[in-house]
This record gives C-alpha cells, structure tokens and sequence, in this order.
C-alpha cells in the first residue's frame, strides 16, 4: 500500500466520508464528496434543447436561434444564446442546495467539474472575450459568504483563459428571492435591479455570462439588457443547471 493510501485510510478513520446525495460511505472510495453511482445519476442536458432559451425540447420539436421553440417563441430574450450542463434534479438540486444555502463552499470544485468536462461547453460556446458573473446584491453576498457565480466563473476561467470582470456589473437592489414569484411578478422584481459601472469595459466585448441556475430567464435576460446597453456585441448565457418552470 502506498504513503498516500495509508493517508487516506487514517482520514477515514478519524473523519469518515459519506456521498452528500445517498449517504453512502466514501471510505473506500477515491471519491471525496459523491459516490460513482450518483455520478452516473447526473441529469446532463441531452442534445436536443432549445439554444435561445435552454428548454429541454426533445427529438421531435424544431426549434430556430432566432426564434426560439414553443417554450420560448414570442419572448423576448436579451442573451443571444444559453448553454445548460445539467436539468436541476436529483443529484445536482442536492448539491446546489448544499452549496448555496448550506454555505458548503467548497462544493463549487465538484460543480465546476461537473460543468467544464460537458461536451456541451466546447460544442456550443464560441470564441469569448470576457467572462461576467451573475453578480448578487452585496447584502445577499455577505450573508451567504460568497456569489455561486462567481466561484463557478473560476472553473470557466480556466476552461476558456479569458478574463473575468467582476463588480462592474453590479446589482443595485435586494430584491425578493425569485422563487416563490410567478413569471409576471419575477419580471417586475428583477426591473432595474442592475447597473454598470464602466461600459466601455464591455464595449464591444463577446460576453459568457455564468449562473447557476436558469428558471424563467428574468434575471439572466435583465443582465444581458444591461450588457448590451454598454455596447456588448454579444452575450451568451451559460447556467449549471435548468429548472422546469410551471407557473
């Protein structure tokens, strides 16, 4: 047995790892955080979704970049074009759950792998210039500790070698969780709720937008309106994961 299996089985006997989704045991295992039967179990995005919205359109509905499928056809989007890795269920809802709202910080490692190693990112994504996280508002920030797009922003970094342009885009007001809000009332919420500092920083600039989640498109649609006020060529929007949406 080599010095590090020797590590890892004293590690494991003072502090024993569990798979965060089924609670198995990780003792075992080479795997820190999730177990090889849950990896399997992600629910990666197939090839059929729509690339305006990010809906899951199947074999059978046709779909055009510019007008969208029948989820989107007639919205107004402000994002050129979204990239989503993941269906938020089953594995990647515990996880992000844990990651935001458990203040499980180092989780952000685990889903920035899950997102750079989908075929989707290098298939789907053209050339970019700059990378921009969905920014939170600074209240929001400090009582989670951290912005989740920001964190998976460094996973794209490294991925793309582009920069990230942090706080120039920024989040003017607290506004209610978007939960709980139906589609009309998330598009009110999110109204003006972003400002830019410097547009001349994103003049012209082919933008990858990074978030984690996308429901209805309100907030990420609101950032790229602004991003497109401050003279961005494009902005193409890339998410961790798309909910359904039914209200």
């Amino acid at each position: 047995m080599a010095l590090g299996d020797y590590l890892h089985a004293l590690l494991d006997l003072f502090y024993p790892r569990y798979c965060l989704h089924c609670n198995c045991s990780l003792n075992n295992s080479r795997e820190i955080y999730i177990c090889e039967d849950c990896k399997k179990k992600i629910p990666y995005v197939s090839d059929t979704y729509c690339v305006r919205c990010g809906a899951d359109t199947g074999p059978h509905i046709t779909y055009t970049v510019k007008e969208g499928c029948a989820v989107c056809k007639g919205k107004y989007l402000h994002f050129n074009a979204v990239t989503s890795v993941t269906h938020y269920d089953g594995v990647i809802k515990i996880l992000i759950h844990k990651f935001k709202y458990a203040r499980q910080k180092f989780l952000f490692r685990v889903l920035n792998d899950i997102l750079i190693k989908h075929k989707g990112i290098k298939e789907n994504i053209a050339d970019v210039d700059i990378i921009v996280p969905v920014p939170l508002h600074w209240i929001k920030k400090l009582h989670r500790g951290f912005n989740q797009s920001e964190l998976l922003s460094l996973g794209i970094q490294r991925y793309f070698s582009k920069p990230i342009i942090r706080n120039n885009l920024c989040r003017i007001k607290n506004t209610e969780a978007q939960t709980l809000l139906s589609k009309n009332q998330r598009k009110l919420n999110i109204h003006n709720a972003f400002f830019v500092r410097q547009p001349e920083l994103f003049k012209g600039k082919k933008i990858l937008l990074v978030d984690d989640v996308l429901t209805t498109g309100a907030t990420a649609s609101e950032c790229s309106k602004k991003l497109k006020e401050s003279g961005a060529e494009s902005v193409h929007l890339l998410v961790l994961a798309t909910a359904e949406y039914n209200n």
